[in-house]
């Protein structure tokens, strides 16, 4: 058994190291390496429940934002909505809509980014998809073989839905305008007409342009499979068996109703759904059932802290770290709900909202042209790269067009009062339960002396990139990753064994020939210096990581915001 190691894993956030043991799958077509077991190391020490501590309660959702660059606004939200609970203050229903507008914007944002620069240039090469693929060859690759068209695009489009973040925040990343009880920007007539005018651009390149791209990739999945099926000689039906996790899926809910708040704060005492939310809470194991808070525990036995393990976040002491703890191999902690591996992300949202069967209309808000529906039904009950993918998907669309209930409603809300003021609190503690993109995540706050006596955040990668937990169990990426293949062939060779035709024209760009897509791509690849894409040594022998690296991507991981701790 060899050891193929990831280290660190790029087009990601933060740093990641992934090792894999291998094992030898045997068939009739030969001798094949597969993943037997993986593990997932968070290799970045950092900090920020020490820093808050002793601060002023109403910084924290500040501060906290600064875990992340990339997804700092769902940090902020989790942090209001504990100080909030610290502070027993409610926000106005203008400012829940304001919120649910600025976060929508940023959902947009993040989800197109993955879709395209993370996640989407693999998927690309493997479906034989040039518009998902990098523009490698610039304009001229894009208007003559739509070579990166689409990534391309989706740069303009995030570019405009960050705007409109700035537009209600102040500024992007690091938005500043919410406080506790509220927010202290106000709808205007001017704001809002701002945000349908970019929405209008964003919802039509969303229903026009992702959903073909999603859809296309979906198409050329079923050869995918064919021919690695072949190659293997096993029973491979495409990118829904690769990734299978545990079939566990834990949500917290999105985006409040502003007339029914009192529903989205009581999963704070007691077992609930969230049903008002345009999406629920619930823990998905097969069915539907509550989300109980109670039932988060975090574990540390392979984690480089030496505090206590098995304790909910309210109980957690600050970290006490120590790099030469043995069989530890994660400044990642391992959460567990009711003891169990769960994953978290869109695809638990869309699983624990809308159960595996999904069909949502695409109805243009603005003309009212009916572009039919975007239907999917979950293709692998463990979870999967297709699933994940289709899920982010899903939830791009479904919060472009709330976007513009949302923007209708704030209408009706002009020279409201925004904010209910509240002086800090002497004593309090609350929990904030949001869901960033990747994931559910949980902020904790207790309050001491009108000072922060002790806080804790449990984010969306420490769910999927967990260590194993004191019970053994494996996370959910690291259970995913078992059974993958790691082929001993480069990026083209692999995409030649898939498209052996030779049926791309280069004769637009003035080669009067065709190629088969591997041959298209090995120059290409050559040129950016990628001949080597994905390719990892051991022993003398080469292995090509790019299915593994699918898999990592396919839970969008981030690892600085997995971590949070900060050496002071």
């Amino acid at each position: 058994m060899s050891s193929v190691v990831i280290d660190p894993v790029t087009r990601i956030e933060g740093h990641l190291r992934v090792e894999m043991r291998t094992k030898t799958l045997e068939t009739s077509t030969g001798n094949w390496t597969v993943v037997d077991e993986a593990y997932c190391s968070g290799t970045m020490f950092r900090g920020i429940e020490i820093i808050l501590k002793g601060r002023d309660p109403r910084d924290a959702w500040i501060i906290t934002q600064r875990i992340c660059g990339v997804c700092p606004a769902p940090h902020a939200e989790a942090s209001m909505q504990a100080i909030e609970a610290a502070f027993n203050v409610k926000p106005t229903p203008l400012a829940i809509l304001v919120r649910n507008i600025l976060h929508g914007a940023y959902y947009i944002y993040d989800h197109i980014i993955h879709t395209y620069l993370l996640i989407g240039p693999e998927l690309g090469v493997l479906s034989k998809y040039p518009p998902m693929v990098p523009p490698a060859l610039g304009k001229e690759g894009i208007a003559k073989l739509s070579l990166g068209s689409s990534y391309a695009q989706a740069l303009d489009i995030q570019r405009k839905a960050n705007e409109i973040v700035a537009m209600w925040g102040g500024k992007f990343p690091h938005h500043q305008t919410e406080y506790p009880g509220g927010m202290v920007v106000k709808p205007t007539a001017e704001r809002i007409a701002k945000t349908l005018s970019k929405m209008t651009e964003i919802w039509s390149w969303i229903a026009n342009v992702m959903v073909r791209d999603f859809m296309k990739i979906l198409e050329a999945n079923e050869r995918i499979g064919e021919a690695i099926s072949t190659i293997l000689d096993v029973d491979f039906r495409g990118l829904q068996d690769l990734g299978a996790s545990t079939g566990n899926f834990l949500s917290y809910g999105l985006f409040p109703d502003h007339e029914n708040y009192d529903d989205w704060l009581s999963i704070l005492h007691s077992p609930g759904y969230r049903k008002s939310a345009l999406i629920n809470a619930g823990a998905w194991d097969g069915e539907r059932k509550a989300f109980d808070l109670r039932k988060i525990e975090e574990y540390v036995r392979y984690s480089w802290y030496e505090n206590a393990s098995g304790l909910h976040p309210s109980e957690e002491d600050l970290p006490k770290p120590n790099k030469e703890k043995d069989e530890a191999y994660s400044w990642l902690k391992a959460p567990r709900y009711d003891k169990s591996v769960y994953e978290v992300g869109p695809l638990a949202r869309m699983i624990n909202t809308f159960g595996t069967k999904w069909k949502i209309p695409m109805i243009n808000p603005v003309t009212g042209e009916d572009l039919g529906y975007f239907e999917y039904e979950v293709q692998n009950p463990q979870g999967s790269v297709i699933d994940r993918v289709a899920a982010r998907v899903a939830l791009t669309l479904l919060i472009a067009t709330k976007m513009f209930d949302w923007l209708q409603e704030a209408k009706s809300y002009l020279g409201e009062k925004v904010t209910v003021k509240k002086d800090k609190v002497r004593e309090g503690e609350g929990f904030g339960l949001w869901e960033a993109p990747r994931g559910a995540l949980l902020h904790y706050i207790r309050v001491r002396d009108y000072r922060i006596d002790r806080y804790q955040a449990v984010v969306p990668s420490t769910w999927n990139f967990s260590p194993r937990d004191d019970f053994g169990q494996p996370g959910a990426a690291e259970r995913a990753l078992e059974g993958t293949w790691l082929p001993e062939m480069s990026v083209a060779k692999i995409c030649d064994a898939i498209y052996p035709e030779k049926d791309v024209d280069l004769s637009p760009l003035g080669i009067p020939k065709k190629v088969s897509w591997g041959e298209a791509l090995a120059p290409a690849l050559k040129q950016l210096g990628l001949a080597r894409l994905n390719i990892e040594k051991v022993n003398g022998s080469e292995y090509n990581t790019t299915l593994a690296l699918l898999v990592i991507r396919s839970f969008d991981p981030c690892i600085a915001c997995a971590v949070h701790v900060l050496r002071c």
